[in-house]
């Protein structure tokens, strides 16, 4: 059994490094075809395959090595893309760590996936602090992202418990102008509605997002990471 285990661990060894070599090749492969700029190479390709017949655009694809594997290389960088908040997410905070801790502190759980679970509470729990981080670079339409922080706000403030409440975020203007804002809570939480409900339940002539943050501001510390880390 035992050789088994150490057997699958290396077929799975060798699985990821096809799986990184692949997404290697499949990334040398889409940067040949985009080349320096892609909208040219886009009109590029749209003015020369213009008024071709089927043979003809057949050799023309063979010309420029348009092929099937092309495309299979465009759908595992957009695969592994798919997968790079979860990655971000788990490494930022692990980098944090060692940044944010007293001494004396001590990790008691992690949800290092995007999103934290039921069976961890919050992205961080120490033994004097619980946290939710999010790595989003605000574009100033970032209605969804928005929704996110609210959610993590409104679970920050409602957890009964002595320890400190944090917030991290990359920067904070379109953060507090949104908490600060005239937005309703129905519309803050229109994509969970767990927290609507729970919020209904226990705030019934709570409307905006603002008054729900004039309350419970001074519970939870909006950090930002580099402002708020120590040197």
């Amino acid at each position: 059994m035992e050789q088994k285990q150490r057997h699958g661990g290396k077929e799975r060894s060798a699985a990821e490094q096809t799986d990184v070599v692949d997404l290697a090749a499949s990334v040398a492969r889409i940067a040949t075809f985009a080349g320096t700029n892609l909208a040219s190479r886009i009109a590029q390709c749209e003015f020369e395959v213009a008024g071709l017949e089927k043979a003809h655009i057949a050799e023309w694809l063979g010309r420029g090595s348009i092929d099937q594997d092309l495309l299979v290389a465009a759908r595992t960088i957009k695969r592994s893309a798919a997968q790079i908040d979860v990655v971000l997410h788990a490494l930022g905070i692990l980098l944090l760590l060692p940044e944010i801790l007293e001494g004396g502190e001590v990790v008691e759980s992690l949800s290092l996936g995007a999103g934290s679970s039921k069976q961890s509470r919050f992205d961080l729990e120490t033994n004097r602090r619980v946290a939710e981080f999010t790595f989003i670079d605000w574009r100033g339409n970032d209605n969804t992202r928005l929704q996110k922080i609210f959610k993590d706000f409104y679970r920050l403030a409602e957890f009964a418990t002595n320890k400190k409440k944090e917030l991290w975020v990359t920067e904070d203007g379109y953060v507090l102008k949104y908490l600060m804002s005239g937005s309703s809570i129905r519309s803050a939480t229109h994509k969970n509605r767990d927290v609507w409900e729970c919020f209904q339940a226990k705030y019934p002539l709570v409307e905006g997002v603002k008054d729900y943050y004039r309350l419970h501001a001074g519970a939870v510390s909006l950090k930002v990471y580099d402002r708020d880390i120590a040197d």
